[in-house]
């Protein structure tokens, strides 16, 4: 049993911060930022608003486009790792905010920036097994809680934003998702972590390195895996991390430029909502259309890091 997408929704706070309001917060510059990430601006949620507040508005969205209620939904994944509270879990308060009363199963899972390739792992083994019909995966991050103002290397990374899409089973297995690999290696955690206070603590060169070989590999492997080639992609929707990063791996995989989404200058780095804020924005420009074929590979904390094949 496979899966097909049928909505999709995402929420972006109100607040827009461009480099040039960084300059007046950290000791940093436009042209530094453009140069060494890609990055132009970012969105910063209010202080009073939470990773739940913007992962129920990007669920309200995905289930208003899907044409469905949240009663028709019988599992919400979401992915963060920066949600206020250590439980319950993101998903279930999703539940609970859109007055879900049919006691589907939510659940978190925290892979960092890879988090949301994980979550759509995590819906494509339950498709697989036949078990669940309708499943909402969603991404959801407030990064500008992590931020250490005192440190301009990471400062200007990251952004807060959410999205969601909903797969509904279907007998066709070349449809939704059709193949996910997840990989981790913990004897390299020291290298990107989170810190008890919210801090980000970045090998910055290090990282860099890994993810440029890290994120190609996955996505060589699944098209492998897949029996396809680059020239069989529509798309690459990459990690949203850092523009260098993307351009190289695009490089490595010998996919032309213009088949690359980029955003990473409009939203920065929202960790696990990265993709599929990307996927949205592609959606409602009407950049991808029904029916492609979109490769998702993505790097992250753990390490962590892997790949999705989806035909939207």
């Amino acid at each position: 049993m496979g899966s097909r997408l049928i909505g999709y929704g995402s929420y972006l706070p109100e607040r827009i911060v461009t480099n040039f309001d960084l300059e007046k917060m950290v000791d940093t510059s436009d042209e530094w930022i453009v140069q060494r990430t890609g990055m132009r601006e970012r969105h910063f949620a209010r202080d009073d608003e939470t990773v739940v507040d913007m992962a129920a508005a990007a669920a309200s969205r995905a289930l208003e486009n899907a044409g469905i209620t949240i009663n028709d939904i019988d599992m919400v994944i979401v992915a963060t790792t920066s949600a206020e509270l250590d439980f319950p879990s993101v998903g279930v308060q999703v539940l609970g905010r859109l007055g879900a009363t049919n006691n589907a199963p939510a659940f978190d899972v925290r892979g960092a920036c890879t988090g949301y390739i994980y979550a759509l792992h995590c819906a494509r083994a339950f498709f697989s097994a036949g078990i669940h019909k309708r499943i909402m995966v969603i991404g959801a991050e407030k990064m500008s809680r992590f931020i250490d103002w005192s440190d301009r290397s990471t400062a200007v990374l990251f952004g807060d934003g959410a999205g969601a899409l909903i797969f509904e089973h279907s007998t066709s297995s070349y449809s939704g998702i059709i193949d996910t690999v997840v990989m981790s290696d913990g004897t390299e955690m020291g290298m990107l972590y989170g810190t008890p206070d919210h801090h980000i603590i970045m090998n910055g060169p290090e990282t860099y390195k890994k993810a440029v070989t890290l994120m190609p590999a996955a996505a060589s492997y699944i098209m492998e895996h897949a029996g396809i080639t680059a020239d069989n992609v529509d798309w690459i929707v990459p990690h949203q991390a850092n523009l260098r990063i993307i351009q190289s791996g695009a490089q490595r995989l010998g996919f032309p430029l213009e088949k690359i989404l980029v955003t990473v200058d409009k939203h920065a780095n929202t960790s696990g909502a990265s993709g599929v804020l990307a996927l949205s924005y592609a959606f409602d420009n009407n950049i991808i259309k029904r029916g492609q074929l979109v490769l998702y590979p993505a790097f992250g904390s753990g390490l962590t890091w892997g790949a999705a094949l989806i035909r939207v």
